[in-house]
């Protein structure tokens, strides 16, 4: 009997198929969206303590790919910004993060939280509260190809003071030159810090150049698309806890 030739079906080349081929793109909404953070590799990190990172770099919280490091700045646009206070819970020795609350700064606002103890007890429990701001940014490099997607920067504690370089100068200095707030990239890097807890590494930034107006565009349609509601933040780092409370002094709330 002869052996019958298979024939096995060729991939199209990748020149010959466009996005119409897939047919009308699907609806993208705010709460498809999960934005991933861009997190500072700590000694007890899980991508560290599984071999699969190394303490300093930067990596997306989502994939785990490596974006730079603390020796290998990553070049930002910051646009957009949530403010939150970190509710840490004593158990045992420890304080481990509990939930988080938004901050509310405006005394005429209901639910006015800004003055709050960063240490206090709670239904008999022993809390602690971290301020935290997460700014929302892109990465130039991404603009560039068309694929850009929102991360998410934290600043908390000992890094509270890089947070509030990056607010100062879109919400202070941008407006006061009539500039919109993505009008400045940020170098992000970082230094290694110890306490009585360990190591640690605390993210750090650097004013770099004026954004361009295609950067402003970008980072406007994201600010539009995250003010309808709904985008989710990848918080697994907090849930995580592990390094997390590393950077936080023995007052609770870090060097503000």
């Amino acid at each position: 009997m002869k052996k019958e030739l298979e024939v096995k079906p060729t991939a199209l080349p990748l020149s010959t198929v466009s996005a119409a081929d897939w047919g009308p793109d699907e609806y993208v909404g705010g709460s498809d969206i999960v934005i991933a953070k861009i997190l500072p590799m700590q000694p007890s990190s899980v991508l560290v303590t599984d071999g699969k990172a190394v303490m300093g770099e930067f990596r997306d919280s989502v994939t785990g790919v490596k974006m730079g490091s603390i020796v290998e700045p990553i070049e930002v646009i910051p646009f957009h910004i949530e403010k939150f206070w970190d509710i840490l819970v004593k158990d045992g020795d420890q304080f481990e993060w509990d939930h988080s609350e938004a901050l509310i700064e405006n005394p005429a606002l209901a639910g006015y939280n800004d003055n709050l103890p960063w240490t206090d007890t709670v239904d008999g429990q022993e809390i602690k509260r971290v301020r935290r701001m997460n700014f929302y940014v892109l990465l130039p490099s991404e603009v560039v190809t068309g694929a850009s997607v929102p991360y998410i920067l934290s600043f908390k504690s000992t890094s509270f003071r890089e947070g509030k370089k990056i607010f100062t100068q879109m919400y202070l200095r941008n407006k006061k030159a009539g500039l919109v707030r993505s009008a400045y990239t940020f170098k992000l890097s970082g230094l290694k810090q110890k306490n009585d807890k360990g190591t640690f590494i605390v993210p750090t930034v650097e004013l770099g150049r004026a954004s361009s107006n295609a950067e402003n565009i970008e980072c406007l349609n994201w600010f539009r698309m995250i003010q309808k509601g709904g985008v989710k933040v990848d918080d697994s780092d907090l849930k995580d806890g592990g390094a997390a409370v590393l950077d936080i002094d023995d007052t609770g709330a870090g060097n503000f």
